[in-house]
């Protein structure tokens, strides 16, 4: 040992401690290692492709509201358009219109005015209606509610061959649209008409994408064409100038796609932030001029999709490692349990218990094993059960009628005897049936014995299907049988038992086409404590044979 080096001495060592080392921390330390590389790789693959997969699913659901909230707000400005053409369809209007356009009759603007005041009550969005001459002169004005003319700025009402829609104060909380449309009688143009209108739709469709939490909204961009400034509308906040408002990612993110006109450029750069590390946004076009939508998320919505993907993954990973941990564990038990459970069963098999089984295995070797034990024991069973259904079948035969399945008269005296040998409550006593077919004979010799059998078949089912539970049934011999009732309360019900006997064995019987008919005659003996099954079987017979001689004799008569 001297000689020895010590990394040598220290390989020996481990070596021994290798070989002392036991199966489950063996198969613990290869599944760890073997299951650790693989997780670490895919770790960290699905990591970046969590993260590439949640960018685009936010750029997509962008993508899907844009689309969505732009169709919405074409619609909404196609209502618009729609209603200002209606009201400017009305036929009376227009004819009053040009009716004092030639003789200056203030009637026809008193009926244009009531025309206009059913306008504004019937449609709450409508603020006011003006309408002009050719010349740009205004004729009359309508407003909503108690709210003057006046209040209105009427030098701001659309000229010069307006657009169809024009915003109006749009740098306030409630802007409004301007709605024009000509009024043309006879394809001859004779004014216009004009709506200011509240954007309760508009701000209805703005107001369905607005997360705060996570900085999403949709906004609806309009640049001014007098001024060229930009103005932002929110279904939530209303309308601002993002150029003139605190700074803010999404004002940044408006002041890049829309820089300010003149000397605005230089405050506008100083307030521009580093926007693109915060929101995702993706415009869409609409029909208003000068317009577009606009619909952003702010970054922390992607954030929160990886963090989530994140968590999950590493829930996975952690729980696959601690899987492969126990497995190994489990792995050395799930080996040396097999083989106890089956020294067990051999065991239990041998003293005789051949239902005993094991659980099959579903892998290798144990479960060739546990199938083989299972089949041998199954084997053992059959083997065992047949030998029973043989003792069986020789017990029935002997007990048995060999035409009808009832119990033949050996085995019937038998349980007559054991009957009259038990205990009994005076109000529960039974009763012995001795029953004789009548006219049996004939049958045998005009349709063959083998009719005969067939009948003795269908009655022996009869009276098996009109008895009790508790009753039992046998042949005596030939055309005679034996009913053994137990427990009858009274006479009443002995005679039901009898009537039902008389009417199941009287029906027609269907024997190789041809429809055959028997009666019975029955004798009964009641059983008492005293009685013994060969005084009982002759006082039963005895009744029999009476009620067959009195049946013959009333036929005689």
């Amino acid at each position: 040992m001297k000689g020895t080096s010590l990394p040598r001495r220290l390989t020996t060592a481990g070596q021994r401690r290798w070989r002392r080392t036991g199966l489950r921390a063996r198969l613990a330390l290869a599944l760890t290692l073997v299951a650790l590389l693989p997780l670490l790789t895919l770790y960290w693959t699905i990591h970046e492709r969590i993260a590439s997969n949640a960018t685009t699913a936010v750029r997509g659901t962008l993508a899907l509201i844009a689309n969505a909230q732009q169709r919405r707000i074409n619609t909404e400005l196609q209502r618009l358009q729609d209603l200002t053409k209606l009201v400017a369809s009305r036929t009376q209007l227009r004819l009053s219109l040009r009716a004092y356009r030639q003789d200056d009759d203030p009637r026809h603007l008193a009926l244009m005015t009531r025309i206009l005041q059913d306008v504004v009550d019937s449609m709450p969005q409508v603020r006011g209606v003006w309408v002009r001459d050719l010349q740009g002169s205004m004729l009359m004005r309508v407003t909503r509610g108690r709210a003057a003319a006046t209040a209105f700025d009427s030098a701001a009402i659309p000229v010069d061959e307006p657009a169809p829609i024009l915003f109006r104060q749009l740098d306030t909380p409630d802007p409004q649209l301007w709605l024009s449309d000509p009024l043309i009688l006879d394809e001859v143009a004779i004014g216009s008409i004009h709506l200011l209108v509240r954007l309760d739709g508009i701000d209805a469709v703005l107001q369905d994408f607005s997360n705060q939490q996570t900085g999403g909204q949709t906004l609806l961009l309009v640049r001014d064409p007098r001024t060229d400034a930009l103005f932002a509308l929110s279904g939530h906040t209303g309308g601002w100038q993002p150029h003139r408002a605190h700074p803010s990612a999404l004002n940044s993110l408006l002041q890049h796609l829309y820089p300010p006109p003149g000397p605005c450029t230089a405050i506008a750069s100083a307030q521009t932030q580093d926007w693109a590390q915060t929101l995702l946004y993706t415009q869409r076009a609409v029909r208003l001029d000068c317009s577009s939508l606009l619909v952003a998320m702010s970054l922390d919505r992607v954030t929160q999709r990886i963090q989530a993907g994140v968590h999950l993954l590493l829930l996975i990973t952690t729980t696959l490692f601690l899987l492969a941990l126990l497995t190994a564990i489990a792995l050395s038990s799930a080996i040396a349990k097999p083989i106890r459970t089956l020294t067990a069963a051999m065991e239990r098999l041998a003293d005789g218990d051949y239902q005993t089984r094991i659980k099959e295995r579903s892998w290798g070797e144990l479960a060739l094993l546990s199938r083989a034990f299972n089949s041998t024991a199954s084997a053992l069973q059959r083997e065992h059960q047949a030998r029973r259904r043989s003792e069986q079948d020789l017990r029935n035969l002997a007990n048995t009628d060999a035409l009808t399945g009832l119990n033949n008269r050996r085995h019937f005296l038998e349980i007559l005897t054991r009957q009259l040998e038990q205990q009994r409550h005076p109000d529960e006593q039974g009763a012995l049936l001795y029953l004789d077919l009548d006219g049996f004979k004939p049958i045998n010799d005009e349709y063959g014995h083998a009719a005969g059998d067939a009948v003795l078949r269908i009655v022996a089912e009869r009276l098996r299907n009109t008895t009790r539970d508790q009753d039992r049934v046998g042949r005596l011999g030939g055309d005679e049988f034996a009913i053994l009732l137990d427990r009858i309360a009274s006479n009443a019900e002995l005679e039901q038992l009898l009537e039902r006997i008389r009417q199941a064995l009287s029906q027609p019987i269907q024997v190789q086409g041809h429809t055959i008919r028997v009666g019975c005659s029955i004798g009964v003996a009641p059983i008492r404590p005293e009685a013994t099954p060969a005084s009982l079987l002759q006082e039963a017979d005895a009744a029999m044979y009476r009620i067959k001689v009195s049946r013959r004799d009333r036929q005689r008569g």
